[in-house]
């Protein structure tokens, strides 16, 4: 049930379930499932979970690494005041030092990169800087070769057809249901390619689909 790519593999090893239990008599174990698990699948069934923003990293790593460092400076002994402070001062230090580190390093650069990635890389990391690298050359080469639709309910949404998908993209933040801009917060290739197929006035990239977490320092607001 974890790995269940639709509702309806999970309902058939969900009746499995139910009718092993049954055979076994385990009816309070199935009841405990039923309250516990059941009612919560969005935290735990992957189908569910596969539009959540992952970052191209489905597991725990950073999350432990954060805790370990923690154990550093909270223990079990310390009331929830002293776990408080301690957890605002752990913050600030690593903020400053990552300004820190920032100051020290200055401007990223690639030589390679044109004017837009060259911005993307300026405000943004090497990391985001090559996942949209990637978006952005797909989206130059199949921007003539996509189908482009307005929405039929007159929203701020048009539909991007390719050979084999098809994708839905908000034209107010820039924001696509493909699963890269899903998972990853960024612009992904169909909403680059429509803004190159409109000819838009500015950047192709779209700022409005690059979540503001990501971004560092002053920028303009690009659209």
């Amino acid at each position: 049930m974890v790995y269940a790519v639709c509702e309806d593999i999970y309902k058939a090893a969900h009746n499995a379930l139910e009718g092993i239990c049954q055979r076994v008599g385990l009816y309070g174990f199935y009841e405990y499932f039923q309250k516990n698990w059941d009612s919560c699948q969005d935290r735990w069934v992957y189908y569910l979970r596969a539009k959540l923003p992952h970052f191209m990293n489905h597991t725990n790593n950073r999350l432990e690494s954060f805790f370990g460092k923690l154990k550093d400076g909270v223990d079990g002994s310390m009331s929830m005041a002293m776990c408080v402070k301690a957890l605002v001062a752990h913050d600030r230090r690593v903020s400053n030092e990552y300004q820190y580190r920032l100051s020290r390093i200055g401007r990223f650069v690639n030589s390679s990169y044109d004017e837009e990635m060259t911005t993307v890389l300026r405000f943004t990391t090497h990391y985001v800087a090559q996942q949209v690298e990637q978006q952005y050359a797909t989206a130059l080469a199949k921007a003539e070769t996509y189908n482009y639709v307005d929405d039929s309910d007159g929203g701020d949404f048009v539909v991007v057809n390719g050979v084999f998908s098809e994708h839905k993209v908000n034209l107010v933040d820039w924001r696509c249901d493909c699963d890269f801009s899903v998972s990853m917060k960024l612009p992904c290739r169909h909403a680059i390619a429509y803004r190159r197929h409109i000819k838009v006035s500015g950047p192709l990239i779209p700022w409005g689909g690059i979540d503001e977490r990501i971004i560092q320092g002053n920028i303009l607001d690009f659209p």
